[in-house]
């Protein structure tokens, strides 16, 4: 179901409705399953049982690192398997789905583009993959819960919580990306229905929708030139730049308002996904205030791992770079967008080497009017962004036609 519909609506109020009325306190995991359930397989029913399969695959996995943390043997495997193995079993799994069906196309595709210039090989035939509703939210919160486990900071949860995290539909769509402590605390400690739960819920859905009716999709109306640059000038452009900007904050903060609202009328607090982004004063605030569920995980499960700051200058920039190429190949089966994640990660490294080792220059500006110097590194912030977004609309042949249109006087 996509939230800005009729089906949707009524599907919410009703379940909402019955959600309170008629299922019992210790039954909301079920019936959130349930609901789940029906929400998914209204979509796409082909998929439900590929979900399904992962949510069954990880929980017993999960199960298994639980055991091996507590240094219990795991029946008939004894002591022939690491917590290490588990773990990477676990992940190769999750991860090779999400690789088959988001990305094994812009393989194929990538790889009868370098045989074509080449003249090496034959072209292989573009596998035809219906990629399942919500399927990255899926992976990156079963590595968060994975991940967690490993390491022993979660608390043993029975296979119908953990089907009902996965499966809480108003953040099936479009997140935000969940973290299972909090989500299995509501669970476990159910609230009581309070009018403030309605109120509250209503009010966030219906900015939402208006963020996404009315603001985002009439954007659509000035974006064009970006995926036609050759036939627009460089007013056009520049409309089309910032029209783009608002149209993909509204666009995306729109959903995360419903789906916020739409737990909220369940009594069940999710994350808050955007602040303010596009008045960030620098690079680092602003994925510090953008898609925040996204940004936390990236840090957490990508960048720590990969040593973050831990080391030297150069090895935490390579690590910014790694991390937000992938965040941007996360956005999407296509190479633009893993230069927009490039784009943010030059961004991220310049901002870095600038706080660590231009103390003077830092000296310097601090001795500006604080209005000054917060107005124009908003402004500069906000332009570099709106720039970058130029790599996320179009594909990169075009992104450099129209950035080079931009700039030409």
């Amino acid at each position: 179901m996509i939230f800005n519909t009729w089906v949707y609506g009524a599907f919410l109020a009703s379940f909402t409705i019955l959600y309170w009325t008629v299922v019992p306190a210790k039954g909301r995991g079920i019936a959130l399953l349930v609901a789940g359930l029906v929400f998914y397989t209204y979509y796409y029913p082909a998929h439900t049982a590929l979900i399904g399969g992962l949510i069954l695959a990880t929980y017993g996995l999960g199960a298994a690192l639980s055991r091996l943390k507590a240094g219990e043997p795991l029946p008939l495997l004894q002591n022939r398997v690491s917590l290490r193995a588990v773990l990477v079993a676990a992940l190769f799994i999750c991860l090779g789905v999400l690789a088959y069906y988001k990305y094994l196309k812009l393989f194929v595709a990538t790889y009868n583009d370098l045989a074509a210039t080449f003249n090496s090989g034959q072209a292989l035939l573009t596998p035809e993959i219906v990629v399942p509703l919500g399927l990255s939210f899926f992976i990156f919160e079963f590595v968060h819960y994975l991940a967690e486990t490993y390491k022993g900071t979660l608390p043993k949860a029975s296979l119908v919580e953990y089907a009902a995290f996965g499966l809480f539909f108003p953040t099936l769509v479009a997140g935000p990306i969940k973290r299972f402590k909090p989500f299995w605390e509501q669970l476990r400690d159910p609230a009581a229905f309070r009018i403030e739960f309605v109120s509250e819920g209503l009010y966030r859905i219906l900015t939402g929708l208006g963020k996404k009716v009315i603001i985002a999709d009439n954007m659509a109306l000035f974006t064009g030139p970006l995926t036609s640059p050759s036939n627009a000038g460089g007013a056009d452009l520049w409309v089309a730049v910032y029209a783009f900007a608002i149209k993909i904050f509204f666009d995306f903060a729109g959903y995360s308002d419903i789906a916020i609202g739409s737990a909220r009328l369940l009594g069940i607090a999710v994350p808050e996904n955007f602040n303010r982004p596009y008045l960030s004063p620098n690079i680092a605030a602003f994925w510090n205030r953008w898609h925040m569920s996204l940004s936390s995980w990236i840090k957490d499960y990508l960048y720590i791992p990969l040593g973050g700051n831990r080391g030297t200058l150069l090895f935490t920039l390579k690590n910014l770079m790694i991390a937000m190429a992938l965040c941007g190949l996360w956005h999407g089966a296509a190479w633009n967008f893993v230069v927009w994640g490039v784009y943010h990660g030059a961004g991220l490294c310049f901002y870095r080497v600038y706080r660590k080792k231009a103390a003077k220059l830092i000296s310097y500006i601090e001795k500006i009017p604080a209005p000054l110097t917060k107005t124009l590194s908003v402004l500069a912030t906000f332009h570099y962004v709106c720039l970058g977004w130029v790599f996320f609309a179009t594909d990169a042949g075009k992104s450099f036609q129209v950035i080079g249109k931009l700039f030409s006087f």
